[in-house]
């Protein structure tokens, strides 16, 4: 099963959400991006609460943009009452005390002229995330494979 990101975002910051899709996807995971999914006539939070709940973890972009937008702000509450794992990416200058919601967690300070370092950590510990969720399948495909064997070989014995 893909492992799935959302990103939160400001609609003013397509650029960076395009970068960072881009060297996502070149890893196999499967990025969601609310605004790139048209569903004319639905409403639009059903489409984003649902994007939120099938991914692994969400992405926050909290720029300038970010930070101000009230879509952002629902979308960081609705995946903290999931318990969703959430990624915070700051951009340089913005005030810890602006974080709301995340104020006082580990995020990952993101320079508008000079990108590449905070998407290659971000990249980087998706990858980490992703590689532990495949773990834990094979985990429990293991798991089932015995548990039938052990039942196939109880049936037979009676």
């Amino acid at each position: 099963m893909a492992y799935k990101v959302f990103i939160s975002h400001s609609v003013r910051d397509q650029s960076l959400v395009i970068l960072l899709e881009n060297l996502l996807s070149k890893f196999g995971i499967s990025v969601f991006v609310a605004e790139w999914y048209l569903s004319p006539g639905e409403p639009i939070d059903k489409k984003v609460f649902e994007q939120i709940e099938s991914s692994d973890c969400i992405v926050v972009l909290l720029t300038q943009n970010g930070i101000r937008s009230n879509w952002v702000q629902q979308e960081i509450g609705y995946s903290l009452k999931l318990n969703k794992p959430i990624i915070p990416i700051v951009e340089k200058g913005i005030n810890s005390q602006d974080l709301g919601a995340l104020q006082g967690k580990e995020y990952i300070e993101f320079d508008l002229f000079q990108p590449w370092e905070a998407l290659n950590k971000l990249s980087t510990y998706v990858m980490s995330l992703k590689l532990k969720k495949e773990e834990q399948e094979r985990n429990l495909f293991f798991l089932v494979g015995v548990l039938i064997i052990f039942l196939l070989f109880s049936f037979k014995s009676q």
